[in-house]
């Protein structure tokens, strides 16, 4: 039973609106491990709440957010000019997104104390993202004893990695984009890890080594590298890195390498396919590499063809069909993407629409760095890097993810308050 002081408290919980605004933001922590349904409805709940928050406006709003729906926009103007209307309209709802988020930051920056409130949020929302991605990997992992038992046993990787694909309990997914969800993780962590105390500190390394166990299990190439990398530019940024520890760094790389070795040998064969000669001759369903490098050779075919405005959002799958008929039976049967959102937009909306996306990226870039909001700098970092591989603007749940991580700093520059300020 709950005292009176207790009751009290609660009715003044109950009466300070902005507690539902935080609790909407700590539950967006939850999406590693919630169906696609599920993290629509987060989604839903985030702009319903910013569009809420205009009831107790206190300020103007600051329209600056909107320079990161330039993609979204172009994708609309590309309309005018595709011929399959109905695929483009499919990819424009796919990724709405890019039009939803910018828009509900803009929302929000018209009441102060609602910002307040949700920069309050930033360290909680990061320690629920990390233990649910935490439990993703416990899947992942329990899930990959089904194909081998690391010991006696290698994991049957292809068998692996299809299961997570097609038949992953109620998180199926491909590994690519289960692999994003640990990547950002990581990068929490080592964002969390210096001003934590020393209890917090083994916790956070420990699950931080085990995360990354899964991602090299699930030998996303594309992934390890932007992940690795952006991680070691934040500890160079924020951590200003002496003798002791990029001591510390080669030992851990040491570590892993060995790790990797003994218990994953097929991702070493997946990085040594990227140079070998004969991924270049050939396309061959078992050589992503190979594939890529077909799929390239046709996207900058078609580009060549129409580089300035490119083709229009829904015109692109066609275009990449047709070339793939002239160039193996592998990727017509595949019917993939580009698998780089770069040559994505210029397919879509060309060089006057890559230009445009690249400088609110960069924008956003110096902004985080003046600001000296290395954590977000390097998350940026590492989804351009995810971009050089994968459309993951295309997917929706990814960029969800995205944007809940640069929350904070969209706010903080609004507001033009560091969060030590607010909870001091």
């Amino acid at each position: 039973m709950l005292n009176n002081k207790s009751l009290t408290k609660l009715k003044e919980v109950l009466k300070d609106k902005t507690y539902f605004y935080s609790i909407s933001i700590l539950l967006l922590g939850l999406i590693p491990i919630l169906p696609f349904r599920g993290k629509g409805v987060l989604v839903a709940i985030f702009i319903i709440t910013a569009i809420l928050s205009l009831q107790n406006k206190t300020r103007k709003l600051n329209y600056f957010y909107l320079i990161n729906t330039v993609l979204f926009i172009g994708y609309l103007i590309s309309l005018l000019y595709t011929d399959t209307i109905k695929q483009g309209l499919s990819i424009l709802e796919t990724t709405l997104s890019l039009f939803i988020f910018p828009l509900g930051f803009m929302l929000f920056s018209g009441n102060n104390k609602i910002i307040k409130s949700i920069l309050k949020q930033e360290k909680k929302c990061k320690y629920v993202f990390i233990g649910a991605s935490f439990f993703l990997a416990i899947l992942i992992f329990y899930t990959s004893l089904e194909f081998g038992n690391y010991g006696t046993e290698k994991i049957n990787l292809n068998n692996f990695l299809k299961t997570l694909n097609q038949n992953f309990y109620w998180l199926t997914d491909h590994p690519i984009y289960l692999s994003i969800f640990l990547a950002v993780s990581l990068l929490m962590i080592a964002s969390l890890y210096k001003n934590s105390n020393k209890k917090s500190k083994f916790l956070l390394a420990l699950i931080g080594f085990f995360q990354i166990f899964v991602l090299i299990l699930m030998s996303r190439k594309g992934i390890l590298f932007s992940v690795f990398l952006s991680i070691f530019l934040f500890f160079i940024l924020y951590l200003k890195l002496n003798k002791k520890h990029i001591i510390q760094v080669i030992i851990i790389s040491i570590f892993f390498s060995l790790i990797t070795f003994k218990y994953a040998p097929d991702t070493l064969k997946r990085f040594r396919e990227t140079f070998d000669s004969k991924s270049y001759k050939k396309i061959e369903n078992y050589s992503s590499t190979s594939i890529r490098y077909g799929i390239y050779k046709c996207a900058f075919h078609k580009i060549s063809n129409s580089w300035l405005i490119g083709y229009g959002v829904g015109d692109v799958k066609n275009e990449l069909l047709e070339c793939y008929q002239k160039t193996s039976p592998v990727l017509v049967k595949g019917q993939y993407n580009s698998h780089n959102q770069y040559l994505k937009i210029l397919l879509s909306i060309g060089f006057i629409g890559l230009m445009l996306f690249l400088v609110s990226l960069f924008i956003n870039l110096k902004l985080f760095y003046i600001k000296k909001d290395y954590f977000a700098f390097c998350l940026l970092i590492m989804y351009m890097g995810f971009m050089l591989t994968e459309n993951i603007l295309d997917r929706q749940i990814d960029l969800v993810k995205k944007k809940i991580s640069l929350l904070h700093v969209d706010l903080q520059y609004d507001y033009g308050l560091e969060l030590d300020e607010l909870t001091s």
